[in-house]
């Protein structure tokens, strides 16, 4: 069997325990069944009157959704590029690895539910404090991946390409650019699902638009099935991005 068949035998029984548990508890506040969930979902995707009467001006689950996707696709973009550039520098210049290697390993290991707070107290709770942090995750995350890569690279190679001629710019950039490439590229699949982990996770603690908000409003009110149908539909839109982001890789390293 091919792997897509076994990825979707797995779904399958997931599912299928899933409504076997809810038959089982009888009890739909509790653990409400698939087919509920779906559609709960599917009913509240293009407006939603519940959370329109709360005075939510994007009631939606589908606005608020591609809301969450797409900044968190924006933080991805920002911080991977910087952190893929300071990474590789700093494997090269060591007043790069000075400076950003202790913050990288520090931030690296500090949960974003920690730094969250602050950055909703310093830049308030609209986008730029979530694309801040989004970014910055990402920064450290690429950083660490990019860095290692490069450090990893034996030497043997730039010296043989100095025997060339090459200078040492025109080593980093035709030698320890291309031979990291791989891992970096590796380490962005990573950073993207911190992105929308971390994007989601801070509209959960304050914010005016965003899948996270209507999960925060939701289970405030122990609507299990809201809560379930809109992580599920996070979970797909990562998997989907993750998808197109392995396709672009692997047109972008024919080479290999």
């Amino acid at each position: 069997m091919r792997d897509w068949q076994w990825r979707a035998i797995g779904i399958l029984a997931l599912l299928v325990a899933w409504q076997i548990a809810a038959l089982l508890i009888d009890y739909r506040a509790m653990l409400p069944s698939p087919i509920e969930v779906t559609i709960d979902f599917a009913t509240s995707f293009v407006t939603d009157p519940g959370l329109a009467y709360l005075g939510v001006r994007t009631p939606g689950a589908g606005i608020n959704i591609l809301w969450t996707v797409c900044m968190a696709a924006l933080g991805w973009a920002l911080g991977s590029f910087l952190g893929a550039a300071v990474g590789l520098l700093s494997a090269r210049l060591q007043w790069v690895r000075n400076a950003s290697e202790p913050a990288l390993f520090l931030f690296g290991s500090i949960p974003a539910l920690v730094l969250a707070p602050f950055c909703l107290i310093w830049f308030g709770q609209g986008p730029i404090s979530k694309l801040i942090l989004v970014a910055f995750y990402c920064f450290v995350t690429v950083g660490l991946v990019a860095q290692s890569a490069a450090l990893s690279l034996p030497s043997a190679c730039e010296e043989y390409a100095s025997t060339q001629g090459l200078d040492s710019r025109r080593r980093f950039v035709h030698v320890v650019v291309p031979a990291s490439l791989p891992a970096v590229l590796a380490g962005l699949r990573v950073a993207l699902s911190t992105a929308i982990a971390v994007q989601t996770t801070v509209e959960l603690l304050g914010s005016q638009f965003g899948a996270g908000r209507i999960i925060a409003i939701r289970a405030s009110q122990g609507d299990v099935s809201a809560v379930l149908g809109l992580s599920i539909a996070i979970g797909i839109a990562a998997i989907l991005l993750d998808l197109l982001l392995q396709r672009g890789i692997r047109l972008f390293t024919r080479w290999q």
